[in-house]
């Protein structure tokens, strides 16, 4: 096959991935076999160059990773390609090979990455270099020697789980120190697929450690937001016509539309949900990891130690999991899901994957919770490990259990230049401010349970977010068992959350009349009035730094102060 005849074949597997760009071709399952179709042509067109420039059967293969190797090519990745041979061939043969190889591949346009090694200089660089090493885990032939590919890639398998155990410490750091640099995938207004906490690079690790056979990762759900996250790539590069990984606003309507989504704010959210799916297998796979390596450690295999926390809750082995529940009762099953939780924060210990979907397929309460299911949300919500511990539930379904109003504020961005994190997450690190504050409140658990759902109103199509919330709260209380006179106190709170810093920052908070409509806005209520100021400082310190300064709360505390002093004492102050 000449030449001119493979640059067409190219050109039509070009063709192949600019057809991606009309709209729907990404939906549910369509990019899969798009990037299979591209990756197998792509590998043919490749193999025919091979005998094209006559290279040799034997010694010497040509062979790739990354995305070709994991018949994963978008519409613009690039070509990690390896001439592997062996150490005895002519150096100089094997760079004359290489080099007959590369020009044709510039020509073409496709970017490459390319080098010439042996089976020793591979294992050599992957000792020393993490991402090599990860990278040459996927080694596959393309043509030539495919006996030598399967040998290096046997021996590189071999030699990466033989070090497992000093990797191990390397990976953890490595992922720390990326997710500290590139921040959370599902936080992210402009997000970086592939860097960020949840992105696309963390599938990698996933592989990497589930081929040192330390530990298992979880699939389906997982691959599917993979799957999603690859769509919104490959839609972004044929957006922009380049290898782009962050996904700006400028670009985000566009690349809406293409995936079949009505709005950007719809495109943002299915990609926080789908990070934070990644996310969760990667820590839970790194976890498992851990745990595998200290028993290897382990000069004999011991039982079980389980940590009883709660009637059928048990700490082991670093982890939230259930067990037996001596003599329980139909309520003990209701409570058991909320003793979970509360264990699981307050103890700052995740939750085991399998305990939560243990948990979700539990029955919620019938009715109104009993009182012991308030007081272990409450305790919950207060824990150090409340973030984690409700993503954990969040994605098995515990959370749409007890809380169906949560579907509409879940990985919803704020275009909100004050605001750092999505709707859900900011109410979230909310709770964990407002949890600092209970000292001042006469009722921590109105405060901390407002704060979860203060937001709970910005909602698709909402306009006074705050009014959304108060139709929605009463409902709400109702269903957690609270009294009339505490629903009433958790409707004021949602209602007025904004109050309190408007009047404290738009108006005079000297004049008398800013107190009297505060003190309007509260009930005349002292206990009130503290509860909204504590929320208030909580929704501010956690949107961002720019909405919680020295002024503000100086102005806060006089009109606070001021407007308590012209209120009557009751039994909530």
């Amino acid at each position: 096959m000449s030449t001119t005849r493979k640059r067409t074949t190219l050109a039509e597997v070009i063709g192949l991935r600019a057809h991606a760009g009309v709209r729907g071709s990404f939906l549910p399952g369509a990019g899969v076999g798009l990037r299979a179709e591209i990756s197998r042509s792509t590998g043919g067109w490749l193999h025919d160059l091979w005998h094209e420039v006559e290279g040799p059967t034997h010694g010497v293969a040509l062979a790739c990773t990354g995305s070709l190797a994991r018949q994963e090519s978008g519409p613009l990745s690039d070509l990690d390609l390896i001439v592997l041979h062996d150490p005895g061939l002519e150096a100089a043969k094997v760079a004359q090979l290489a080099e007959r190889l590369w020009y044709p591949i510039w020509d073409s346009g496709l970017a490459l990455d390319h080098s010439v090694r042996s089976v020793k200089e591979c294992r050599q660089v992957a000792s020393h270099d993490l991402n090599v090493a990860g990278a040459l885990l996927d080694l596959s032939p393309l043509a030539g020697d495919t006996d030598l590919v399967q040998r290096a890639s046997r021996q590189l398998a071999e030699d990466w789980r033989a070090n497992a155990r000093k990797r191990l410490p390397e990976v953890l750091n490595h992922i720390a120190g990326r997710h500290e640099r590139f921040g959370e995938l599902a936080q992210m207004l402009e997000p970086d697929l592939k860097e960020a906490k949840g992105g696309l690079r963390d599938m990698s690790v996933l592989r990497a450690v589930t081929a040192s056979w330390l530990a298992d990762r979880p699939h389906g759900a997982v691959d599917e937001a993979y799957a999603f996250l690859l769509d919104v790539r490959d839609t972004l590069h044929l957006v922009t016509g380049r290898p782009r990984n962050i996904l700006v606003k400028h670009d985000q309507a566009e690349v809406a539309v293409r995936l079949g989504f009505d709005d950007p704010d719809q495109l943002l959210s299915r990609i926080g949900t789908a990070s934070r799916r990644v996310s969760s297998a990667t820590d839970d796979t790194l976890r498992r990891a851990g745990q595998s390596q200290r028993m290897r450690l382990g000069r004999r295999r011991r039982r079980p130690e389980l940590v009883p926390l709660h009637p059928g809750v048990y700490a082991h082995d670093g982890e939230v999991v259930l067990g037996r529940m001596r003599g329980g009762s139909p309520t003990d099953e209701v409570l058991l899901p909320f003793r979970a939780a509360a264990a699981s924060a307050t103890q700052d210990l995740p939750l085991s994957p399998v305990t939560a979907r243990r948990l979700a397929a539990l029955p919620g309460p019938p009715g109104p919770w009993p009182a012991d299911a308030r007081a272990e949300f409450v305790a919950f919500l207060g824990g150090p490990g409340l973030v984690r511990t409700w993503d954990t539930l969040d994605l098995a379904g515990v959370i749409d259990i007890w809380f169906p109003e949560w579907a509409a504020i879940r990985d919803r961005p704020q275009r909100n230049p004050l605001h750092r994190h999505t709707v859900d997450r900011h109410s979230l690190e909310a709770v964990r401010e407002a949890a600092k504050l209970i000292d001042r409140v006469p009722r921590p658990d109105l405060l901390l349970v407002a704060t979860l759902l203060h937001d709970l109103g910005k909602r698709p199509g909402g306009a006074d977010h705050s009014a959304e919330g108060v139709r929605l709260i009463g409902p709400v209380a109702e269903r957690m068992g609270w009294s009339p006179a505490e629903a009433r106190t958790l409707e004021i709170l949602v209602a007025e959350h904004l109050t309190l810093m408007a009047l404290a920052t738009g108006h005079d908070p000297t004049e008398p009349e800013t107190a009297r409509r505060l003190a309007g806005a509260v009930g005349q209520d002292p206990g009130t009035l503290r509860l909204l100021a504590a929320l208030t400082e909580a929704d501010a310190r956690s949107a961002g730094p720019r909405t919680w300064t020295t002024v503000r709360a100086s102005l806060m505390k006089d009109l606070v102060a001021r407007t308590i002093g012209i209120m009557k004492p009751n039994a909530m102050a």
